[in-house]
């Protein structure tokens, strides 16, 4: 039973410990929805969405609630003329009076409307453009993701199959190895022989474990770009050859606006407009509504604040006795519009505009300074590409060629009319024509990655 469960604990462990595999397009898809950068550049995106709101609501009714309780220690004293209690008393007497009550409390609710705030509606329109340029921004991280990982794909693919290669060379160097050493045991061929084959097995070897390395450094800048655990093992569904039928060169006409950085530009070149816009919409005035609903009272003690106050009776002016209906708590209520216009800010907003119209010509600058460098970009882009399908052709055919040259040497030494130096030199042509070739694969595929890039089809931006 324990070797039962120790084994269902080996095969679990060996299933999780299974790297998962990707192809190029999952590895993009999975960068898109897990690297960090673009995942920033979702939560700005909320956050501008959230902006919209706060706008909007500045427009809503505003409603508010307030209460104060008030002890007042000491009263403050009035000075009343006498006169306005005993037309006898002297001219300029006056009586000490304390007006008021020790507790006063209120509560009142209290609700505001704009009704006109050309700076409001200004607002929310850039609240929304802002949340454009949020979108955009987006875009464009997903864009500088789906690069990187393009590159790193192709750079980790590129040293397998250069380690591919060293093992293969490796291999058919020791062959030779052996069979040189073989035969020098047997007096066919001298000791500086099976030494110079020696020296480039070291050789081999030290390159082998250097290209080791490189892969793995490339596998870990595929996993940040995706966002992935370093230590997390993974694997390529693909490999080099997958990729070696590089599309031709397709010339594409300059639309600027496929370009994310162009859309981008013109975005914040539209919020410049509107921020012009909102400074000027500040000289209008801005009109509200408001109304307060409330209920105060005063009492000698703070627990009267809580019991009813009872009625009571005065006299009027024919001495009849009329009851006031007493309450605790006496309502007041208001209803009104305010309107505020701006006069004078001694030349605030007009230097304010003077300021944000120059900044909005720097943009229409950066604007035309962006459409020739994408111009450029592009005619860059294409002439690399061109250049690196054709050194790719030319590659591909020496490939072939030395493969052709290492096979006819080999068989040359194995039949006795060749020298072992001619099949070492072929062998290191062979090496040298297969590294050139795959490494002018990948500049090939980083080239039209680059063009793709410049023309704005990289990744889909609309």
């Amino acid at each position: 039973m324990l070797l039962l469960f120790t084994g269902i604990a080996v095969s679990l462990k060996a299933q999780q410990a299974a790297p998962k595999v990707f192809t190029l397009e999952e590895c993009v898809a999975y960068a898109i929805e897990n690297n960090v950068a673009v995942k920033n550049e979702v939560l700005n995106e909320g956050i501008a969405r959230a902006q919209i709101g706060e706008t909007i609501a500045q427009g809503l009714p505003q409603i508010t609630g307030s209460g104060n309780l008030t002890y007042n220690a000491e009263i403050a004293t009035s000075f009343l003329p006498l006169r306005a209690f005993d037309p006898t008393a002297p001219e300029g007497a006056y009586r000490p009076v304390q007006f008021g009550i020790p507790y006063q409390s209120s509560a009142s609710i209290n609700a505001t409307q704009l009704i006109f705030s050309g700076s409001y509606f200004v607002g929310l329109r850039a609240s929304k453009v802002f949340k454009e340029l949020a979108e955009k921004d987006v875009v464009k991280a997903k864009t500088d993701v789906a690069e990187g990982v393009a590159l790193a794909y192709y750079g980790v693919l590129v040293a397998q199959e250069r380690l591919e290669l060293l093992k293969a060379n490796l291999g058919r160097l020791e062959s030779l190895y052996t069979e040189t050493k073989a035969m020098n045991e047997q007096g066919f061929v001298e000791a500086i022989d099976v030494q110079r084959i020696q020296v480039n097995l070291n050789n081999l070897e030290a390159e082998l474990n250097n290209v080791q390395r490189a892969l793995e450094i490339n596998m870990n800048a595929l996993k940040f770009q995706m966002g992935l655990p370093l230590d997390l093992p993974i694997e390529l569904a693909q490999d080099i050859k997958s990729f070696e039928e590089v599309p031709q060169l397709v010339e594409e006409e300059v639309e600027f606006a496929d370009r994310i950085e162009y859309q981008q530009l013109r975005v914040t070149r539209e919020l410049a407009g509107l921020d012009i816009k909102n400074t000027q919409s500040q000289y209008l005035p801005t009109l509200s509504a408001f109304a307060n609903l409330g209920w105060n009272a005063g009492k000698p003690e703070l627990g009267q604040l809580f019991e009813a106050t009872p009625d009571f009776y005065i006299k009027d002016e024919n001495d009849q006795d009329v009851l006031v209906e007493a309450h605790t708590w006496n309502r007041f209520a208001a209803v009104g519009i305010s309107l505020n216009v701006p006069i004078f800010d001694g030349l605030l907003k007009a230097n304010t505009i003077r300021r944000k119209k120059l900044i909005a010509e720097q943009v229409d600058n950066q604007i035309r300074n962006l459409e020739s460098a994408i111009e450029m970009e592009i005619e860059q882009a294409r002439i690399v590409l061109k250049n690196s399908l054709q050194t790719l052709d030319a590659q591909q055919e020496n490939r072939a060629l030395a493969e052709e040259v290492y096979r006819v040497t080999k068989i040359k030494y194995q039949e006795g009319v060749g020298s072992n130096l001619e099949v070492i030199e072929a062998e290191n042509a062979l090496k040298t024509a297969e590294t050139n070739y795959f490494q002018a694969l990948y500049d090939a595929l980083v080239a039209r990655v680059a063009y793709k890039k410049a023309t704005g089809t990289l990744f889909p931006t609309n």
